[in-house]
């Protein structure tokens, strides 16, 4: 069976890090999804997802700035129809 690799974004805020370390614990491979990374990310920048999306299987998505914003529905579907 083929191991999955997972897209972790906002890989290093609040919530991600924490998200990040249980699975490197576990030896899960992963993708730091931040505007650091590489390739980087950016949830303003619809043009750096489909570089950090190649060759994930599974996301965990946190959204920045916060979900109650009036775009965030919009932001996220559009990224996880690609």
């Amino acid at each position: 069976m083929k191991e999955q690799k997972i897209l972790i974004t906002g890989a290093t805020g609040k919530t991600g890090r924490r998200v990040v370390e249980r699975l490197k614990n576990k030896g899960i491979a992963l993708r730091l999804g931040s505007r650091q990374g590489r390739p980087s990310f950016d949830w303003k920048k619809p043009e750096t997802w489909a570089a950090v999306l190649e060759g994930i299987d599974t996301v965990y998505i946190t959204f920045q700035p916060d979900l109650a914003i009036p775009t965030a529905a919009d932001t996220i579907r559009q990224f996880t129809s690609m």
